[in-house]
């Protein structure tokens, strides 16, 4: 059994988790070790989450993510629905700005890059791709998410969130975070000028939900020192409302199938 401050949902979780980063199959020894989970009760996990398709064997014994679990992610995430709703939008901005753009939600103390749209040109560098994760207070959506948080989200965020200097530019003081975060509640956006990297400034706008907090925030990248970010932010604005009103309006017949789906998809043989 695991220890009492360690439920099994969680020893799931990092087997599953423990395939990030792991660049292909792994073997159930393998697991064990990079999750710190004794062989036994690794294997034995190991061995229930291939009985319901989770995870999958090849030829050679190893393990990989099965595609049940893709499925049942793929129709059940809220994260991917807002991308779906939310990528011809992209496309339109980007094509207007032709610069990269980003949408990111807000996981914990992180956000969480949904999708990432380049362009042909030479662009700036270290433009986050989709999947990776940064400290919420070091880059401009998850300033922008932050701010339109729920008063207690938003407050413990700038109290326990991770300070990370990217750049000598990254703002690491609390207090200022905790002004730029206001600001960027009063005025809509937020402008990040060489954060995470030396040669780009970042300018984020929140996706809203009808309460008025973020559910999303929608992103440009550009050069240091190009067009003031200023002149971007009609089009963000303009983007970002209607990503929100689309996520509005994807309910109704739409929704009801999904959750069908959903239940279809998780449902146990």
């Amino acid at each position: 059994m695991p220890p009492r401050n360690e439920s099994m949902i969680e020893r799931v979780v990092q087997v599953l988790e423990s395939f990030k980063g792991a660049g292909g199959s792994l073997t159930a020894s393998e697991i064990a070790r990079r999750t710190a989970i004794p062989m036994p009760s690794a294997h034995r996990i190991v061995a229930e989450l291939v009985d319901v398709g989770f995870l999958e064997r090849d030829p050679d014994r190893r393990l990989r993510i099965g595609t049940r679990l893709w499925e049942v992610v793929a129709r059940s995430s809220s994260a991917l629905t807002l991308r779906e709703v939310a990528l011809p939008y992209m496309e339109d901005l980007r094509s207007a700005v032709q610069a990269p753009t980003l949408l990111s939600v807000l996981d914990r103390n992180d956000v969480l890059n949904l999708e990432t749209l380049s362009t042909r040109q030479p662009s700036v560098t270290n433009v986050t791709q989709p999947g990776v994760r940064l400290p919420a207070l070091a880059s401009s959506p998850g300033i922008v998410l932050v701010a339109f948080s729920p008063p207690e989200v938003r407050e413990h965020i700038l109290a326990t969130g991770k300070i990370t200097r990217f750049t000598e530019h990254t703002v690491v003081d609390r207090a200022e975070l905790l002004r730029i975060v206001n600001e960027t509640l009063r005025t809509g956006y937020v402008v990040a000028r060489r954060w995470i990297s030396p040669d780009s400034t970042a300018v984020a706008v929140p996706i809203l939900a009808d309460d008025g907090t973020a559910i999303g925030a929608l992103s440009v990248t550009t050069a240091f020192g190009a067009d003031a970010p200023s002149t971007l932010l009609p089009a963000l604005h303009a983007t970002a409302l209607g990503i929100s009103r689309a996520t509005r309006t994807a309910d109704g017949p739409r929704l009801t199938l999904l959750k069908q789906q959903i239940r279809h998809a998780t449902e146990v043989p």
